[in-house]
């Protein structure tokens, strides 16, 4: 696996769990807005972008895979 695969995979994950911690404090004190300002924005547009990604590139080497084996007899 590729460098970048692998820091996509991290940053997405670390992304999604950031996410979800500030979902659960927003039910817990709404007035803290963790998830409606421009940061947490940005966020989630980083994160939609790199799950994109990280899904196009593991598809990719699916494929390469799949290639790979049915060239060999």
């Amino acid at each position: 696996m590729s460098k970048a695969m692998k820091w996509m995979n991290h940053g997405t994950a670390i992304l999604g769990m950031m996410f979800l911690v500030f979902l659960v404090l927003d039910q817990f004190n709404p007035m803290m807005n963790f998830t409606d300002n421009a940061i947490s924005r940005w966020l989630l547009a980083a994160l939609c972008l790199g799950a994109v990604a990280s899904s196009i590139l593991a598809w990719r080497r699916e494929g390469e895979n799949e290639r790979k084996n049915n060239e060999q007899p």
